[in-house]
């Protein structure tokens, strides 16, 4: 079925595209009854006509000729207006070669999409009115795409703003994202509707690049009523600065994390070394590969072995022999390995894989013991498996292993207290970057539970005789240091879920970096980061069905006429292209490089710099 419809999708484009080299006329005066002349019936004068070859998504490829003519200012007096026409400009922008359906196409496909331009020229070269378009070409109209697409968002402010405004309460979500050497993209997402609102390029992140963001948001699309932001210290004197009087808060799942890192980062260091220090994976791993060599050695196919059939309940004749016995062997090595199963794909510290790891070696150890104690066992199981006993017993009673696993199991039932007051324990968290909403009656629940926590820490702390003083106290102190930005003062309103995560805007960054890692496969983007624009924050709006239907009208396909109204108050791409050039650290511009006397230029401004300084001195 899929096929059918693609092949008459086909055959329609194909009846629909125009033949190739067409010309077509596009004359203003033809375009609107009555254009052609004036109020008292002067006639408007030609001033040019221009030709250029349009290549279109849905005409193809055709020859423009549009005629520019000079337009008499009413009563004859004053200077004239030029007319350009408007049929053509709703086609592609002025000068340009590319329709704005072919840019919307080739944006969507490899921002939206994660297509490479390679597998883009490969699809519109097979079309049936196949369009070939240089690769150099195709990056110039994704650069175009966010270009267009900028300006279309940054027209549609009073929109959203009107948007905002009607709804009621507004939180905005803070969030900032960076690849190693590459600057900042700081976005601004509302926390009801998921749209993002301004994203901005820039050097760092720190207050003062962060304050003129905020201010600019502000003023386009009113004052929030919240803000919730990550547990950086410039964010919150961002907000400060910027936006005086409104309340912003921290999230509660960064909160969280940080104090789970700062509990777990002796013990997780301790056992880490420890574990690498006596080798226990490297030698369970020689040991399993042993075992495997030799039950390939003696076992002819898969069939022949037995464990899976005694474990199905299944009779088998044969007595626990040396086969048998490495076929358990190896269950316990891979049931060890599966220790990350015990998690749910959360991340450290919310899943402690370590800590994983050795409850399943004590747990193997424990069972392998039981096993052997069986008199029929021990006597036919092979030496391997006594081996294996051994070696689980002597990492269980090394002293240094006792001390980090018995400090790492008490800092995870301190940070499960948390997690209980937070509603971010192990039952409450399915997946890394799920929002945590909660209902609006939660809110008075978690501040009375922190209440109480933060006043038996307080207690602890304070009590020297109390094994968990250390961990209460590290606690404690993120509590403190972010107490007055944890809880809003008044409740959501009745029915209002309740916002306090940031993991909206951060599941939104962790996409955009995977369409860009599947357009090229690769795994570090910082040259993808240095060189795209801030507008590429606004892609994640597109997949988003209320921004679609309230400036798209509901879908992607009116994208190309929405982009092409937007370029006639988008000015000039290449003064948008020059400022958006990425440039390595230090670099000048060309312009400068390019003088003929840029070195003794160079030279003669960092010795008169140092005269003057010498001077001063």
């Amino acid at each position: 079925m899929r096929q059918v419809c693609q092949a008459s999708t086909r055959e329609l484009q194909q009846e629909a595209a125009l033949p190739q080299d067409v010309r077509l006329d596009f004359d203003p005066a033809h375009e609107k009854q009555g254009l052609g002349t004036t109020s008292e019936g002067a006639a408007s004068h030609v001033l040019k006509t221009s030709k250029r070859t349009v290549v279109s998504l849905q005409e193809g490829r055709f020859q423009a000729r549009e005629i520019v003519r000079r337009q008499p200012r009413d009563g004859g007096g004053g200077s004239s207006h030029i007319q350009r026409s408007m049929q053509l400009a709703g086609l592609v922008p002025p000068s340009a070669r590319y329709g704005f359906d072919l840019i919307a196409h080739i944006g969507i496909e490899s921002y939206l999409r994660g297509h490479s331009l390679q597998e883009i020229r490969r699809d519109l070269a097979e079309r049936p009115s196949s369009i070939d378009i240089p690769s150099s070409s195709l990056w110039d109209q994704q650069q175009k795409f966010l270009f267009y697409l900028g300006h279309l968002h940054q027209q549609a402010a009073s929109s959203i703003r009107q948007y905002l405004a009607e709804r009621g309460k507004v939180t905005w979500l803070l969030d900032g994202t960076v690849e190693p050497g590459s600057p900042v993209f700081l976005g601004i997402e509302d926390a009801a509707s998921g749209m993002i609102l301004g994203g901005w390029k820039i050097p760092s992140e720190n207050t003062d690049d962060i304050a003129p963001c905020l201010r600019q948001a502000a003023d386009r699309f009113g004052q929030p009523d919240h803000v919730l932001h990550d547990l950086s210290s410039a964010m919150s004197g961002a907000c400060d600065e910027a936006l005086p009087g409104v309340p912003h808060f921290v999230c509660h799942f960064h909160l969280c994390r940080d104090v789970g890192e700062d509990l777990f980062e002796k013990p997780q260091a301790a056992l880490c070394k420890r574990i690498r220090s006596l080798k226990v994976q490297l030698r369970l791993r020689e040991q399993r590969k042993g075992q495997t060599q030799w039950l390939r050695g003696v076992i002819d196919s898969q069939a022949e072995f037995v464990l899976a059939e005694l474990l199905a309940g299944q009779p088998v004749q044969d007595s626990f022999s040396h086969t048998l016995g490495r076929e358990v062997l190896l269950a316990f090595h891979y049931w060890i390995l599966d220790y990350r199963s015990d998690g749910r794909r959360r991340g450290f510290p919310f899943d402690p894989y370590l800590l994983y790891l050795h409850r399943r070696l004590v747990r193997a150890s424990q069972a392998v013991d039981r096993l052997l104690a069986n008199d029929a066992v021990s006597q036919q199981a092979p030496i391997v498996l006594f081996n294996f006993q051994k070696q689980l017993q002597q990492y269980l009673q090394d002293k240094q292993i006792v001390s980090a696993t018995e400090q790492y199991e008490r800092a995870n039932v301190m940070f499960d207290r948390l997690r209980q007051a937070l509603r971010l324990s192990a039952e409450h968290m399915n997946n890394l970057r799920e929002p945590h909403e909660l209902p609006a009656d939660e809110q008075q629940n978690i501040k009375t539970a922190l209440d109480h926590l933060r006043h038996r820490l307080q207690q602890q702390s304070q009590d020297e005789t109390d094994i968990d003083q250390s961990l209460a106290k590290i606690v404690l102190q993120h509590l403190d240091k972010y107490w007055t930005h944890l809880v809003p003062d008044q409740p959501p309103t009745l029915g209002e879920r309740w916002k306090r995560t940031t993991n909206d805007l951060e599941r939104e960054w962790g996409g955009l970096k995977r369409v860009r890692r599947r357009a090229h496969g690769r795994g570090k983007l910082s040259r993808d980061f240095q060189a795209l624009p801030e507008e590429y924050v606004f892609i994640a709006n597109l997949e988003n069905p209320l921004y679609l239907e309230l400036i798209l009208g509901g879908s992607l396909e009116s994208l190309p006429s929405k982009i092409a109204q937007a370029s006639r108050e988008a000015g000039s791409f290449d003064a948008w292209r020059r400022r958006h050039h990425p440039r390595l650290v230090g670099q000048l511009s060309r312009r400068l490089l390019r003088n003929d006397d840029f070195i003794d230029h160079l030279i003669q401004a960092s010795l008169h710099h140092c005269s003057l300084h010498k001077t001063a001195a």
